[in-house]
């Protein structure tokens, strides 16, 4: 993740559940999009394609989104 910051990145996308476990990113300039999906296939992913747009407009630097919300 520090790299990442380094590099200019601002967000992160992924689909390993293991990283809010695994990484702070509280008072990070680099964010977490974390997204839920049955696989990492594209057909799986693709339905998330305007949920993950939208957390791209509202995510905060240090905090971690999940995609889709917990419950939904």
């Amino acid at each position: 993740m520090q790299a990442a910051e380094a590099a200019g990145y601002n967000v992160l996308l992924t689909v390993d559940q293991g990283i809010p476990r695994q990484q702070r990113v509280t008072g990070r300039g680099l964010s977490i999009i974390l997204i839920r999906s049955r696989t990492n296939q594209i057909e799986d992913l693709l339905p998330l394609v305007n949920a993950i747009l939208e957390a791209l407009e509202t995510v905060q630097p240090g905090q971690i989104l999940t995609i889709p919300p917990a419950g939904g």
